[in-house]
């Protein structure tokens, strides 16, 4: 944990004044487009980045009727990959059982390109950044690493609350 903490600071800068400057740049780059190729080839992708709010790539990926969302940070190697269903249904790890062909597939081209993927947990953990979006006192690695939301997207009691699920 303390690798990523020091990668966001390090990316931004300021935890208490963050900078924003690397996330246009990144996108811009588009550094795991290879990488995003060859995932075509086995899922349907839909690119569904929001240059205002992410901090890294949103995909939304489908194949035979299931649905998946993979994340890639700007500010470091770390991507989030989960089923979906209403919500982020199962955050998946290579440790997570009864992983399908096709989840092993992508933790595998992910590792192989250098990402780490992260557990619910991890991203769970609390953050002092600063961001627009997020509360302060309330902001999560996830929000760090991938977008400025205020709510965790597995967060199913809260999505159901305000009516998004």
């Amino acid at each position: 944990m303390d690798e990523i903490l020091r990668r966001i600071e390090s990316a931004y800068g300021s935890l208490s004044e963050p900078h924003f400057g690397f996330i246009a740049s990144g996108l811009e780059a588009r550094p795991y487009a290879p990488l995003m190729e060859e995932v075509g080839q086995v899922f349907q992708v839909e690119d569904d980045t929001d240059p205002d709010d992410d901090h890294g790539f949103m995909y939304g990926l489908e194949r035979e009727g299931r649905r998946w969302v993979l994340t890639i940070s700007l500010v470091g190697p770390y991507a989030a990959f989960a089923r979906l269903g209403r919500s982020w249904d199962t955050v998946l790890t290579a440790t997570v059982p009864g992983l399908l062909e096709e989840e092993r597939w992508l933790i595998n081209k992910l590792s192989s390109a250098g990402l780490k993927l992260l557990t619910r947990e991890e991203m769970e953990q609390p953050v002092n950044l600063n961001l627009f979006n997020a509360d302060p006192g309330t902001v999560r690695v996830y929000q760090a690493l991938f977008t400025d939301t205020s709510i965790l997207p597995w967060d199913k009691e809260t999505l159901q609350r305000l009516g998004l699920i």
